[in-house]
């Protein structure tokens, strides 16, 4: 991983330079920015966050990208862009350079995600139209995930699978959510637990915490639970105790279409290409991600997956306990 006194202030600022004069396009090409993203994807892996848990937390956040490299004069410069303030209505900054600076990583993490094929991955950025969380995995798992937290789960339209000739097999598979996607926290609410399911009409009130709901259904605590704010500890408990209701056979019971809610895989074999133009949609992941630069020359990150003991089992999930719980109310 590069060092941020491998960067020159002087490098720094010329590219900030050339990204500002192009407009900060996502699509340019800078060894500055490659070099925070390759910090990112190198220093985690499941479990490894603040949160613990089956989840692998690639934060682009400023905060994070700071403590990579500290006293980078282009992370200082897009602070200055925050202190523009930010549209209360969808809380993304007001500053159009700040949130072209956070898709610039957005982007090529999307890309990373899905072309390795990556499960229970949360892609953490500044600000963003569509929220600044993404958690990637399996679209139908995703849908019981936003069941309970909102947001809005990515799915490829009619019109796109008419257009780039999807299979009868390929748009089936997408009808039922058999494909690799992302849980986008666009409406996904402030606090959790927010849901629609039966369980949560029943609360307790608290002059501190507020309306303190009852947690029985997927999970294994049964008490009151202290609504959270943290949309990354909220979805790393969720996907948690889902999981965990899964390794237990609990809720596997098929719904009308005979869709059985899979458990999550820390990598999948197949990802869905939406607009390759030669058919075949459903296409091999790889072990070693490549992006072809503008002048030729490639960024090549290969990542190597933890080696699950024997005594988990197929239970992945249990390497990576949580390393927060639910607050419950006492």
């Amino acid at each position: 991983m590069k060092k941020d006194n491998e960067i020159s202030q002087d490098q720094v600022l010329r590219e900030m330079q050339m990204w500002q004069d192009d407009q900060c396009s996502i699509f340019g090409e800078y060894d500055t920015l490659w070099a925070m993203f390759r910090a990112v994807v190198t220093s985690g892996s499941w479990g490894t966050s603040e949160y613990g848990g089956p989840i692998w937390l690639m934060d682009f956040s400023l905060d994070n990208l700071k403590n990579l490299f500290p006293n980078n004069p282009w992370l200082e410069a897009m602070e200055k862009e925050w202190e523009k303030g930010k549209w209360e209505h969808d809380g993304m900054a007001k500053s159009d350079k700040l949130n072209r600076f956070s898709d610039w990583f957005q982007y090529r993490a999307d890309h990373f995600v899905k072309w390795l094929g990556l499960g229970n991955v949360i892609i953490k950025q500044e600000s963003a139209f569509g929220g600044n969380i993404s958690l990637y995995g399996w679209c139908l798992f995703l849908e019981v995930v936003r069941s309970l937290v909102g947001g809005i789960v990515e799915r490829t339209h009619h019109e796109t699978m008419l257009k780039y000739d999807f299979s009868y097999k390929e748009v089936d598979a997408v009808i039922r959510g058999n494909f690799l996607t992302r849980l986008k926290s666009e409406t996904m609410y402030r606090k959790f637990p927010c849901g629609a399911g039966s369980g949560f009409h029943y609360f307790k009130s608290s002059s501190v915490h507020g309306n303190c709901y009852l947690l029985k259904h997927f999970s294994e605590t049964t008490g009151y639970v202290i609504p959270e704010s943290v949309p990354e500890k909220i979805l790393m408990l969720v996907v948690n105790d889902l999981m965990e209701c899964k390794a237990q056979g609990r809720g596997n019971k098929a719904d009308k279409d005979g869709n059985v809610v899979p458990y999550p895989q820390m990598k999948f074999e197949q990802y869905l290409d939406c607009h390759y133009d030669c058919g075949h949609h459903f296409r091999p992941t790889v072990d070693v991600f490549r992006w072809k630069r503008k002048d030729g020359t490639f960024e090549e990150i290969a990542i190597d997956l933890p080696k699950i003991d024997p005594q988990y089992g197929e239970f992945w999930h249990r390497q990576f306990p949580p390393k927060q719980k639910w607050r419950e109310l006492k």
